[in-house]
């Protein structure tokens, strides 16, 4: 903008540019996703819904989800930035439409630390109380965790990714060991396929109900975008990472999910669905003895993986909405050694201990999960929509040479339909409580977020919305004479 210094020509706002080449990019989206969990945590709830063909829901989940990833490539390849879809939407969109996706967005990312570690604390502590009759609050653990995390993102981006990786493999491996031990042993129902058949649906809304969850287990695949400027050679790896990430969690819940249900019986699910205890860990003491603790220990990794991965993107979100001042310029401030968003890193803590232990203390911690997975995976239906709307205005006005129909026309097209379509079968009729709650929760916020736009467009205040899709442009232009 004429007048105005470039946002580039402040050293003290950079972040370390280079830091990250393609497998800790690609571990970024892979943790985000978080498989372990992803299947530990939800494939019991999923199965109460979907019944055997919970791994249908999460085939469908994972064609949605690719067709998204394909879109969200698109974008990365012209504006690599740290803001993720927060710039995006502003540079293709609007402004305003840039600032309601980073409102949505606060359900999301920021959210995640909380929820995840609130969960493990319940987790942990249900499962050390049934084994050895030991009692660890799960608050506890949440507050270790959270500042242990906080610390390891502010000591720089290369250790957290190096953590990431480790952590990535261990939960990865452990799981799928587990799973194919159980094909050598399978349950009532020996090995079949009718997990893919939908007639075996417990019924199409469950199915529908099933496929919401189930993206919400994908979610995380987008999160490499915010560390664009920290990433080497980042219109050509991030796009790289966004379908890597996205290939390799799909085959990891196609199979897993398939062969756990096989390994406990696909004839006696209403066992697996009823089970007091997590089924994971009940097959795994059926099949490996004392060692079912390594899954444990891998449901452990994935919780911490995933929250370090939140917190990355998220500051970055923070960081780069404090640079187009779009929220309070301080947040741009960068540690002088560390070259990470000191102040970012402090108000993510803020939430994460705020939204977990207030949350959990209300409604408890596995209902604080439950419910907020389904606000997240709605919240996320509107952003990754916004998002595919962007990718078709980009092609068509500012890269006409290079627009393809199918990347950029059908896909956005197809995966929008798709995800407004589970979207609302999801929540017509409304599930039970406390799920029900999440469409009204997702409604008032986007209304809350409109009321703040149209204030400032009374009092005159919106300048700062233009500063968002600057910052992209200047970022884009900055990377290309590198």
């Amino acid at each position: 903008m004429k007048g105005e210094k470039s946002l580039d020509s402040h050293p003290e706002t950079k972040l370390r540019a280079g830091a990250l080449k393609l497998p800790s990019i690609m571990m970024q989206g892979i943790t985000h996703i978080a498989p372990a969990i992803g299947l530990i945590f939800s494939i019991q709830f999923v199965t109460s819904l979907a019944g055997v063909t919970t791994p249908l829901s999460f085939a469908i989940a994972f064609v949605i989800i690719l067709t998204l990833g394909f879109s969200l490539n698109q974008l990365a390849r012209h504006l690599p930035c740290a803001g993720g879809y927060y710039t995006y939407v502003s540079r293709t969109v609007h402004p305003r439409a840039g600032f309601l996706t980073a409102w949505l967005y606060f359900l999301y990312d920021p959210a995640g630390t909380a929820i995840n570690l609130a969960f493990m604390g319940y987790f942990l502590q249900q499962t050390l109380n049934v084994e050895y009759n030991v009692f660890f609050p799960w608050w506890l653990f949440f507050i270790i965790a959270a500042l242990l995390i906080s610390w390891l993102v502010y000591r720089g981006i290369e250790l957290s990714a190096e953590i990431m990786l480790f952590l990535g493999a261990a939960e990865i491996l452990i799981v799928v060991a587990l799973v194919v031990t159980g094909l050598f042993q399978p349950g009532n129902g020996g090995i079949n396929l009718a997990s893919y058949n939908p007639a075996n649906a417990t019924s199409m809304s469950g199915l529908y109900l099933g496929v919401v969850f189930s993206i919400f287990s994908f979610t995380g695949f987008e999160s490499v975008a915010p560390l664009a400027e920290e990433s080497e050679n980042p219109r050509k790896n991030l796009p790289k990472a966004i379908i890597g990430s996205i290939l390799l969690t799909g085959a990891f819940y196609l199979f897993c999910s398939w062969a756990l249900l096989v390994g406990w019986g696909t004839n006696d699910l209403k066992a697996f669905i009823d089970c007091k205890e997590s089924p994971t860990f009940v097959l795994a003491r059926k099949l490996w003895g004392g060692a079912w603790i390594l899954v444990l220990l891998a449901v452990f990794n994935s919780i911490m993986a995933v929250s370090i991965a939140c917190t990355n993107a998220a500051t970055r979100v923070f960081y780069a909405m404090g640079r187009s001042e779009s929220l309070p310029r301080a947040l741009a401030k960068i540690h002088p050694v560390y070259q990470t968003p000191m102040n970012a890193i402090k108000l993510q803590t803020a939430i994460t201990l705020l939204l977990g232990l207030g949350v959990g203390f209300w409604i408890g911690p596995d209902q604080e999960f439950f419910l907020m997975a389904a606000v997240t995976t709605l919240g996320m239906i509107l952003v990754y929509s916004a998002g595919n709307l962007g990718v078709y205005r980009f092609y068509r006005s500012e890269q006409k040479a290079e627009f393809n129909v199918f990347f950029h026309a059908i896909f956005p097209f197809v995966s929008t339909v798709a995800l407004i379509w589970v979207g609302y079968k999801s929540v017509v009729p409304l599930p039970q409580t406390p799920i029900c709650y999440a469409p009204f929760i997702v409604a008032a916020w986007l209304i809350i977020g409109a009321a703040l736009l149209w204030i400032m467009y009374r009092r005159g205040r919106e300048s700062w919305l233009l500063k968002a899709g600057q910052a992209a442009y200047e970022q884009g232009v900055s990377t290309d004479e590198k």
